[in-house]
Order: structure tokens, then sequence, then C-alpha cells
């Protein structure tokens, strides 16, 4: 086992399969730290691709399974203890430079496609509105597609569970909540978040990339923040908005 000491929390790594390796960051529980997780991971993802199947981040641990053809289990382990390092001493002195963004988005009967579910709740559009425009969110991971980020963390009173069965589609631009996170679909996709409204604004451009990096082509970086801003529907049409899709 392996500890790395960062502002008062530590990461150790520890082998808990034949090819897994489990890197925990044993500090509170808060959207800064699963910030930094989500950042770590994504290092992890870009710097190891060829050598790694999957990186999966929870809010205080990553799970890393790589192949044990490619890289031993002590050389691996060596690696990320010397990438954490490295990355808790540029990460403590970037973190201050996150920037905030504000998107806006078009919230109604005809966008909102889970509205009812809320409803049920008790929690009106309006109310709705109000509680998922009002706060600042961090940038706690970035997911499946580019562009798509976890945002934390909204209000309990809109948290909303997983759909059971997911949507086939939602259009591009479908702003969603799940449990504690919401987050905007990047382009047309299944989905299983309950969807309460709709973002105009292309949230990647392909053209931004570089060899380097995919995170280039999206908005959003770890540790951004980010708000909502409800507008209406002409305005929303005029930034692009389609609601044929």
């Amino acid at each position: 086992n392996m500890e790395i000491t960062m502002k008062n929390a530590k990461i150790t790594i520890e082998p808990i399969a034949e090819c897994s390796l489990m890197l925990r960051y044993r500090a509170e529980v808060n959207a800064d730290n699963s910030v930094i997780i989500g950042a770590l991971a994504t290092k992890i993802r870009s710097e190891f691709g060829q050598l790694i199947m999957n990186v999966t981040p929870s809010y205080n641990s990553i799970l890393v399974d790589y192949l044990p053809y490619r890289i031993s289990e002590h050389q691996f382990i060596d690696e990320i203890n010397k990438l954490s390092k490295c990355f808790m001493n540029v990460f403590s002195s970037n973190f201050m430079e996150s920037k905030v963004v504000t998107l806006p988005v078009y919230y109604s009967e005809e966008t909102a496609l889970d509205l009812a579910r809320f409803i049920e709740r008790g929690v009106s559009l309006s109310s709705l509105i109000e509680t998922h425009t009002k706060q600042e969110y961090s940038v706690s991971a970035i997911g499946f597609a580019p562009g798509f980020a976890f945002l934390s963390d909204v209000e309990t009173s809109i948290a909303m569970p997983r759909l059971t069965t997911p949507r086939l589609s939602v259009p591009k631009g479908s702003v969603g909540i799940a449990d504690s996170k919401t987050a905007i679909y990047p382009s047309q996709s299944p989905a299983g978040w309950n969807i309460i409204g709709n973002c105009p604004i292309a949230l990647f451009d392909v053209s931004n990339a570089t060899p380097d990096s995919v995170d280039s082509i999206s908005l959003f970086s770890i540790g951004d923040k980010v708000k909502f801003e409800a507008i209406d529907r002409a305005t929303f049409i005029e930034l692009g908005g389609d609601l044929n899709e």
C-alpha cells in the first residue's frame, strides 16, 4: 500500500484483485473532494489509456482495472503513485482558477419531458425553475460523452431517482436530474435522467480537439462552476434551440 498526503487527506493505493487497483481518497465526502476524484480519474484515463480497461470513480475512491500483460502490478502502482503525487500538487494550485459558466435553459411543458414526476411530488414548474437556477454547481466528473458533465449537487427537494426504463432518445441539449446530480445531454442520445428543460448552447466543439486532449472540445473542465438561467421560448429559438427534434 502507498500513501500520498495532500491537504489533510491521504490517497492510498492498493491492489484488490489480480488486475485491479483501488485508490482511496481519505477525506470527507463533499463536492470539492468529488471534483478532485473526478479530475484524477480523467487524468489516469488519459495518461494510461493503453494499459487500462476501466477507470471507475466514486465519491472518494477510484477503481482502476488494468491489463496485467502490459504492465506489472508493482510497476503500475509505482506509475499511479507518481502521477497522483504530481497531480495533487498541480491540482491544488489550478483549483483556484476554475471558471463559472452560465447556461441558458428553456424550462417548459414542451421541453421538461419528466415534469409530471416533479408535479406528483408537489414541485411545480415555477418552483423547479427557481430551485434549479438559484444554485451554483460544481463539475464533479466528465462523463460518458464529450461535454457530458456531472454537476453536484441539486437541492434535496428536486433530487429524483433515474427513470426505471430509460428513454430511447432525448433531444440534444436536454437538461436532466438523476438523484442528486444534474447534467445536460450534449447530443441526442438515450437517457435515464429526468428531463426538466433544454439548453440551446453547444456544449462541445469537435473543431477544438487537439491530439493530446479530448477534453479541449468540451465547454467544461473539472472544478468549473455552472449556473443555469431560465429563458423564454422566443430566446430559446433565437439561440438556435429546436423544438421539433
